[in-house]
């Protein structure tokens, strides 16, 4: 038997009497960097044979920005965390409770 474990608080997911909730997690660098520029003489396949060279080099390279600029993830979270992750997916309450001074 598979035994399941949440991610976030550890505890053991029960698969037969409780309901195991699964988070799948993509990142990626946003290559739009022209969004918004209207050009009629920018050669269109150029770019992107350029952009689908520069992707499959980085897949062969493997190196310290290519891994940096994207993560794949997927992560088991009981019933109590799920309602935890549904109300603040990203964690910015976390950074809000820290409470700084004003010094």
């Amino acid at each position: 038997m598979i035994h399941y474990t949440c991610d976030r608080c550890k505890r053991e997911i029960d698969a037969l009497h409780q309901t195991r909730y699964v988070v799948q997690i993509e990142i990626n660098a946003a290559l739009d960097s022209g969004v918004g520029e209207f050009e009629d003489d920018i050669d269109h396949l150029s770019e992107l044979h350029q952009i689908l060279e520069e992707l499959h080099n980085d897949c062969d390279d493997e190196d310290d920005a290519s891994a940096q600029s994207s993560h794949r993830g997927r992560y088991d979270l009981c019933p109590d965390c799920r309602r935890h992750f549904l109300r603040n997916p990203l964690g910015r309450d976390a950074l809000l409770a820290l409470g700084f001074s004003n010094n």
